[in-house]
C-alpha cells in the first residue's frame, strides 16, 4: 500500500511539471535589450552635467550660423543585440496664452531630424549636430489653434513675429521660449526596434557615471 502511495504521488508530481505549457506560464524569461546613452558634446562630464537640461541651448541672434554638438551611444549590457541605425528624433514645443488668459504649451509634433546608419560599436560614441535652421525647416508648416478654433502658421503669427535670422524664439511677456525635446529609436540587426524605455530605472537613470549609463531624451531651449 506504501509503495503504491509513493508511486502514485510520484507520477502526480511527474505529470504536473512533465506535462506544463511553458507558453502559459506568466513568468517569461528576461530577453536581450539595447538602451541609448545621448549626451551635449562639449559639456565637462562632471556628474551628468552633460545631459542636464539646458546644458546647451539655441542662441537669440545669430541663429543661420549656430548649431547644438551632441553624442550619442548604444549599450547592450548582455552583448547580445547590435545596432546598425540610430534615429534622432527632435519635438518642437512652443508657449503661448489663450484666450482665457490661461498659459499653454503647444507641441508642434515630433519629427526625425537625423539617420545614423551604420553607427559605431557597443558603447561607441557617434556625433551629431543639430541647427535652428534644420529645426525651423522641419516645423515651418506647423500650426495651432491659438483661439482654439483657426489654425495659425507658428512662424507666421502675428501675435509673436519671429525676426530673420532669429526665427527661433526666446523668452518674451507672456510665453516661456521655445523649448525642444530630442528623443532617440535603436534599429537593431535583427530588425527590432527600440523606442520606448522603462522611465525610472532607464530614462532617469539613477546609477553613477559608467559605460553603462542610460537616458532617453535631452532637453534645451533659445537662451
Amino acid at each position: 500500500m506504501k509503495k503504491t502511495l509513493i508511486y502514485s504521488l510520484s507520477l502526480a508530481v511527474f505529470l504536473l511539471v512533465g506535462c506544463r505549457d511553458e507558453s502559459l506560464n506568466p513568468n517569461k524569461p528576461w530577453e536581450p535589450g539595447v538602451h541609448g546613452w545621448g549626451v551635449f558634446d562639449g559639456v565637462a562630464e562632471t556628474g551628468k552635467a552633460n545631459i542636464a537640461a539646458n546644458a546647451k541651448n539655441f542662441p537669440l541672434t545669430g541663429q543661420d550660423a549656430a548649431k547644438i554638438d551632441f553624442k550619442i551611444r548604444w549599450v547592450s549590457l548582455d552583448n547580445q543585440l547590435s545596432v546598425n541605425k540610430v534615429v534622432i528624433k527632435i519635438e518642437m514645443r512652443e508657449s503661448y496664452t489663450d484666450p482665457d488668459g490661461n498659459p499653454k504649451v503647444a507641441s508642434l509634433g515630433v519629427k526625425t531630424v537625423k539617420t545614423i546608419d551604420a553607427p559605431a560599436g557597443n558603447r561607441q560614441w557617434n556625433s551629431f549636430s543639430i541647427t535652428p535652421a534644420e529645426v525651423y525647416n522641419l516645423f515651418k508648416d506647423a500650426t495651432v489653434k491659438y483661439d482654439k478654433v483657426k489654425d495659425v502658421k507658428v512662424f507666421e503669427n502675428p501675435d509673436r513675429p519671429r525676426p530673420a535670422g532669429a526665427r527661433l524664439q526666446g523668452a518674451k511677456t507672456g510665453a516661456a521660449a521655445d523649448a525642444f525635446v530630442v528623443t532617440w529609436e535603436l534599429t537593431t540587426s535583427t530588425g527590432l526596434v527600440f523606442k520606448v524605455w522603462n522611465e525610472d530605472s532607464i530614462c532617469l537613470d539613477p546609477t553613477p557615471v559608467s559605460q553603462a549609463n542610460a537616458n532617453c531624451r535631452l532637453n534645451f531651449t533659445v537662451r
